[in-house]
């Protein structure tokens, strides 16, 4: 007990004054004092085996430690008291050597120095058998105790991983019974949204330039309260709306319906003056619900444009037997549309060939460009309207050459122009006397 309160006191005392005079150490940081706590306390343990090794680990570490006397006394005791004598005898005659004034020289065992005396001497120390033998034992169940430590620490290591795993699995499954139950509660909330959409088949006439109007009623077939949002598919040029039946002015985007309600709406749209008379659009009502974007009911009709369908045929009454033949040109223009033109402009630009003599009983006008300008009030459903020009043959015209010449017909009504080209007649030479 002498020997260890000898050791341990002025240990303690000289680690106080140098924590102190340095300040304290953070405990993140490696530093000399750490490594010399961390040893004394295994020696404290009577681990002396690895009291040594981390005394050296200290020196390698830190050779110029302010720390060297009392390491040498540290490493000379635990030498000795694991049995190497040798070692132990060596270190602490370094420590005489190295601070043969120091205050720690009257803590020193007498066994280390003996040993040092006969080292000294020149013998040869042999080592304490009995002492090596148990600090090899306390080596060996230190390292017992850590291989059960670690073996302990990798099932706690496997036993940890084994439950994160059965807890990810559990979560897991019950994340997937949720998603499952929440996809069957949507699918059937899904299938019993039923709505109706019903409209005018195929085949809605309107004229060119007029508004249209297509009765369309939504239906909520299911047996709860649903919202939709409804979207126009259409030429946007269309203009097409959803109003209510009893509100025409009100533009409808969004219906709440009932169980077994019934929204009754128009389509309004207006034909578009270019159309074509036939031509064909396809408007489609999209009712999609508020709730679910995938859920949608849609129904198309086709809307056929109504308009005139302007036609420009001009010939000559007869053909020349002279050059100088004065000639009957008549400009017909047919309406084969199913609506009448009206305010019709009729621009006729003559052949070269032809010099313009005149017209009887019609208004005309002439265009700086030359052109013959005529106003037609209007032309019904498959009527014509015929202009007669008087003309002649220009001496200088080429015989056997196309006449043709440019006719522009301007709607006023839609605002709408047809141009046209006509082929008139070939010329053909004088017959022989």
């Amino acid at each position: 007990m002498n020997i260890v309160a000898n050791i341990i006191r002025p240990l303690l005392v000289c680690l106080t004054v140098l924590l102190l005079g340095s300040g304290f150490v953070d405990a993140a940081e490696i530093d000399d004092a750490a490594v010399f706590v961390d040893a004394f306390a295994t020696y404290q343990k009577k681990d002396y085996l690895l009291t040594m090794e981390k005394v050296e680990q200290l020196n390698r570490l830190f050779p110029d430690s302010a720390l060297r006397d009392v390491v040498l006394l540290l490493a000379a005791r635990s030498s000795y008291k694991a049995g190497d004598n040798e070692r132990a005898a060596k270190t602490i005659t370094s420590f005489l050597d190295e601070f043969p004034e120091s205050g720690l020289k009257v803590t020193i065992e007498e066994e280390l120095l003996t040993l040092s005396r006969r080292q000294q001497k020149g013998e040869k120390l042999s080592p304490n058998k009995q002492l090596q033998s148990a600090a090899q034992k306390v080596r060996s169940e230190r390292l017992a105790q850590e291989q059960l430590a670690a073996v302990k620490l990798e099932q706690e290591r496997l036993a940890k991983e084994r439950n994160e795993r059965e807890r990810i699995a559990r979560e897991k499954a019950e994340a997937e019974r949720r998603a499952m139950e929440l996809a069957a509660a949507e699918k059937a909330a899904k299938e019993s949204i039923k709505i109706v959409i019903t409209m005018q088949d195929d085949g809605a006439v309107t004229e060119v330039g007029e508004s249209g109007r297509l009765p369309v009623d939504i239906s909520n077939r299911g047996n709860k309260n649903e919202e939709f949002l409804l979207e126009i598919v259409a030429p946007t040029e269309y203009g097409v709306l959803v109003v209510p039946a009893s509100k025409s002015a009100e533009t409808v985007t969004r219906i709440k319906l009932a169980a077994g309600e019934t929204f009754r709406g128009n389509l309004v749209f207006r034909m578009p003056n270019d159309r074509i008379d036939g031509s064909r659009t396809s408007l489609t009502v999209k009712a999609t619900s508020a709730v679910y974007s995938d859920v949608i009911q849609q129904k198309s009709t086709v809307v056929i444009a109504s308009a005139p369908l302007v036609r420009v045929v001009a010939k000559l009454s007869r053909l020349p037997v002279n050059s100088v033949e004065q000639l009957r040109y008549k400009v017909s223009i047919l309406n084969i549309g199913s609506m009448a033109a009206q305010m019709l402009t009729v621009r006729i630009l003559l052949p070269d060939q032809l010099d313009f003599q005149g017209v009887s009983d019609m208004k005309f006008r002439k265009d700086p460009d030359g052109g013959l300008v005529f106003s037609v009030e209007r032309i019904d459903i498959g009527k014509l309207a015929e202009i007669q020009m008087d003309v002649k043959m220009r001496e200088n015209s080429s015989t056997g050459k196309k006449l043709q010449n440019p006719i522009e017909v301007v709607n006023g009504q839609l605002q709408r122009k047809d141009n046209f080209t006509v082929n008139v007649a070939a010329l053909q030479a004088n017959p022989k006397p």
